[in-house]
Formats: C-alpha cells, structure tokens, sequence
C-alpha cells in the first residue's frame, strides 16, 4: 500500500522537474459545468487518499456515492472514469451502481490482498470505468524494478460514443523519479503503437510527476514547446487562469500547467491523443475531505474532425434511447458514414424532429415548434439558441422540412394529420410558417413519409413513401405546390423499422436513401437525380431498432 508520509518526500516524488510550478497572480479557475462542457466527458480520480479505510476520517459510502454522481449526475455524465488507489470491494460496488447506466469497468491488481488494515484484506490496486462494451482489455505492468509496490496499468478497448478507443486509468510511482520517467516512456510507447494502429487514447490518471517534468514530457505532445516529445493533449493546458508566470507569460495559449490537484501540485492529468481530439477543457473540482487527499478532475473534448457539416454534405442524425443527438456526416462514395459526433441532449421530450438544411426544427409534447441552428464553431445544437416559431402542431402525426415546394424561394413544412390529410405550411420571411393549406388526402396508408428533396431532378423537392406491403413510391412534385400521382420504384422496403434521406450522403450531386434493418443494419441506396437508386450497399452496423434517424 502506498504511505506518503505527510508528503514529506515531495522532492523526490517531484524529482526531475524543469521548474518549480509557481503560479501567475490570476486565482479563478475555469469551468466546465455541463452545459458548456464539450460531449466527451472524462473523470479522473486517486479516490483512496492516504489510506482506503476510514483512518482519515474518509467516509467510503460518500466517497462511492460521489464517484457515482460524476457519471449519472446533472451537472456531469462522464463516459469514462480513471479511478487509482482502489479497492475491489470500491470497483465492486461503483460498477454495479453504474451497470444501469451502460457502463463496464476493468479493475488491475496492483498489490493482492492489500496490506494488513489496508482495504479489508481486498486487493488493492487501480480501475477504468466506461460506458459502453469492453471490446479488449490489457494490464500494463509498468513496473521497472525498485518501486515498493508493482504499477499496473488497467486499459479497455471500448467504444465511446460510438467511436472506438483505448482508454487507461494511469498510476505512475511517486517515490523515485528516474523509475517514474521509465514507465512514463514504457506508457507513451505502448500508446503510440494504439494511435498508430488508428486507434485514439485517453490517459487520465495520478502521474505523480509537475507538468514541466522530464515524465510528462513523455506524453505533451511537441507543439506545445519546452521539450514535449509525445503525441498528447492535456485537458487542462489550455486553462490561462493558471498558466505559470514563466514562460507561459508571453501570449501562448497552450502551456504545460494546470490547476492544483493534490495540494499546491498539479500532478493528476486526462491526456489525450492529439491527432483525435480537440477544444479540450478542464477543470478541477473542489477537494471533498470525505472522500480523498486529492481533487477529481474532469475533462472534456470534441473528436478532432466534429463540427459543422459542409454545405451540400449530406448528413444522418440520430437520436439514440436516452435522448441524445449524434451527427454522421456523408464521405465521398459512401462506403461508410464518417464517425458518430455528439452533437445535442435531452432530444428525448420531442414528438417530431425534421433536418431543415444545418437547421433542425423539432416539435415538443406541447405542441410548440422550435428551429435549432447548428452552432457555428462546433455544429452542435442547444436549448440556448432556440427560436419559437410556432404553437399548435400537437395534432400532427409527421412534419416534414420538405424544401421549398411553394416556389416562393423558402423551404416550406409538410405535415399529415391522423386523418391522412395532407397540409402545405408556406414558411414566411420572418422564419415562421403561414396558414396551412391541404395538399392531400388518403395519405394514412402509409407508414413511412421522407422528404428526400429533389429525387427525380426536375427541379423541385419530391416526396417519397412507402406503404404497409413495402411497396416504395415517388411523388413528384408540382408546379401548384401539390404532389403528382405516385409511381412505384421499389418493393420489399417492409425489411426497414426506420426510412430517412441523408441528403447527397456520397458527394455525386444526387439525393440518396437510408434504410435501417431490425438487426441495426445500415443501407446506403445511391440515387440517380432520376426518381431511382443503385442496389444497396451496408454502411453501419449497430444502429439499434426503435432509435429515430432523420
């Protein structure tokens, strides 16, 4: 079991460093409250302390229940949690609170049995926690050969939202600098052998080492300066409220510093690779003298090649069963779509939702009709920038942004009512919708609706259906705002629990379709620009039936 000794040996846990980290006179520390936070969400945590019994006066069902707030709370939803200083009973009880929430949890020995009034007689040792599957798992022993107690490292192969990664709850040796910047090097090395192999990395963990030291240096990526030789971004070296007053004085964005995690040391870190994420954002919360001697430590990232969707790219959303919002953007020949981004919560109270361009308008239990824009900067949409453009729309079984059908020069809404009517809802130049005008009846034969946009390349935005025996339809559209009569263009699309158009998902300038099986299968139909489409081709897996894609 680790004893530090009231922290008298910090030289030597310290040793090696390239300064001392002395702090520039600005106090307030940045934040990263859920609502401002980027999607990917990281917790790290030494939970023990001195000591994983209650020696120190630490309470082990509060120190449970916080670790658990910080991946189920308001304020936070971690995806992954880097937990050191663990004791399996600790894991046990946090993974099976957690299970619920879709996570898995991979917990490495470090010393068997414990010590003796250490843990109850249970191992002790360090924990990865994530949500989502456990694709792979690896324990990386670090140890070099001197330390008091073996360093393994617990590392999972997992998919976090929807993407796959490596991630690794990280305790490097406190007692001896030249073992720590060994392991430091063994740990870099293994990491990069992960990203080149295509595979992004997270590290969050207790390095026991200041920003500026030789061991850090093993995994700050070069761009940042002052001798970084890694391929990693650390959460908090953007964060200018506590950059040290030298060199990080002279206008830089990007330092290797941080706020205080144990003490007045920063040595808690959420590394991450650089070539997969970006806008990383830090902050450490507030020690709870219940639970730890050490700060927990969020972090926060977008994936490196999330945000806005080009004009003209196609693009497929999908609302997944807890109410959150992922983007797919189309990639040039469609053989798959590009990687999931996070891009909204709390989606789950809409009864409608249609794509309007970047827009999305979005219909609430009450009726009110809202348009999100996309968020310039990162493409994501929020409550805080949505505009009410309408009231009244609780009576409608499909809304539909249907392009511009009016030929005024705006797109303009389709809905269809419980009856099977059909209505044209013109938009006006104050970005709201006109009096409704019927366009149709009979239409309650079918159970699929998707507004595709211009599918048989006259110029003007069609309608495609399909009915209760699979059979797929085209309705042109009409010069008077109306749709023509149907003509049939495929059969069988019975197999699909969900049909969308993602727009020109493959870059040839022709609209496209989408259609999900009940095993949560893909399938790309490349459209013509002629009212047909190429035989389909699979480009996802595990989109789950019931899930709304749009």
């Amino acid at each position: 079991m680790r004893l530090r000794k009231a922290f008298a040996t910090a030289a030597a846990l310290l040793g090696g460093a390239l300064g001392p980290l002395a702090l520039a006179p600005t106090a307030q520390a940045d934040s990263i409250g859920g609502a401002d936070a980027p999607p990917l969400r990281f917790l790290s945590y030494n939970i023990c302390g001195n000591a994983c019994t209650d020696a120190k006066g630490y309470d082990n069902t509060h120190r449970i229940d916080a670790v658990v707030a910080e991946a189920t709370g308001a304020s936070w939803n971690a995806d992954q949690l880097h937990l050191q200083e663990v004791c399996r009973p600790q894991f046990d009880a946090i993974r099976t609170r957690l299970q619920a929430q879709g996570f898995q949890g991979f917990f490495a020995t470090a010393l068997p049995g414990g010590n003796p009034g250490t843990c109850g007689g249970a191992d002790y040792g360090n924990a990865v926690l994530v949500k989502g599957s456990l694709a792979e798992t690896k324990v990386l022993d670090l140890t070099v050969g001197g330390e008091s107690e073996p360093i393994t490292v617990p590392c999972v192969k997992t998919y976090t939202q929807a993407r796959a990664n490596w991630a690794c709850s990280v305790h490097l040796y406190w007692n001896d600098a030249a073992l720590r910047e060994r392991e430091a090097d063994a740990l870099a090395t293994q990491a990069k052998q992960w990203q080149d192999a295509g595979v992004p990395v997270v590290l969050g963990g207790d390095f026991n080492t200041l920003p500026r030291s030789k061991a850090a240096s093993s995994f700050y990526a070069p761009g940042i300066g002052d001798g970084g030789v890694g391929t990693f971004i650390e959460a908090d070296e953007t964060d200018r409220d506590q950059f040290v007053a030298t060199p990080c004085g002279d206008g830089r964005t990007r330092c290797r510093s941080g706020e205080a995690t144990f003490g007045n040391s920063k040595i808690d870190y959420v590394f991450l690779s650089e070539r997969n994420f970006k806008n990383a954002k830090a902050d450490v919360l507030p020690k709870d003298p219940l639970a730890s001697d050490h700060n927990a430590l969020r972090a926060a990232a977008y994936w490196s090649d999330c945000g806005p969707t080009a004009a003209g790219t196609g693009q497929l959303l999908r609302r997944d069963a807890k109410g959150a919002l992922f983007s797919y953007a189309g990639r040039a020949g469609a053989t798959a779509v590009a990687g999931a981004c996070k891009v909204g919560t709390g989606w789950g109270g809409m009864t409608h939702i249609t794509r309007d361009g970047s827009a999305i308008l979005a219909v609430d239990t009450a009726g009110t009709l809202w348009r999100y824009p996309a968020d310039p900067v990162n493409g994501t949409y929020s409550g805080s920038t949505r505009v009410q453009i309408g009231s009244g729309w609780q009576g409608y079984d499909t809304v539909l942004a249907a392009g511009d059908l009016s030929g005024d020069g705006r797109p303009d809404l389709v809905t269809r009512d419980s009856g099977g009517a059909l209505w044209l809802h013109r938009a006006t130049a104050t970005g709201t919708y006109g009096p409704r005008s019927p366009i149709g009846s009979g239409w309650q034969g079918y159970d699929a609706l998707v507004a595709p946009g211009d599918f048989s390349g006259d110029g003007r935005p069609d309608l495609v259906t399909r009915d209760g025996a699979g059979a797929l339809w085209l309705h042109r559209a009409t010069a008077s705002g109306t749709y023509g009569p149907r003509t049939q263009i495929g059969s069988g699309w019975q197999i699909y629990t969900a049909l969308t158009s993602p727009g020109d998902l493959d870059g040839d300038g022709h609209q496209d379709l989408l259609g999900r099986d009940a095993s949560g299968g893909l399938w790309f139909y490349r459209g013509d620009g002629a009212g047909s489409y190429s035989p389909r081709t699979q480009i996802g897996y595990s989109y789950p039936d019931g899930e709304l894609l749009f």
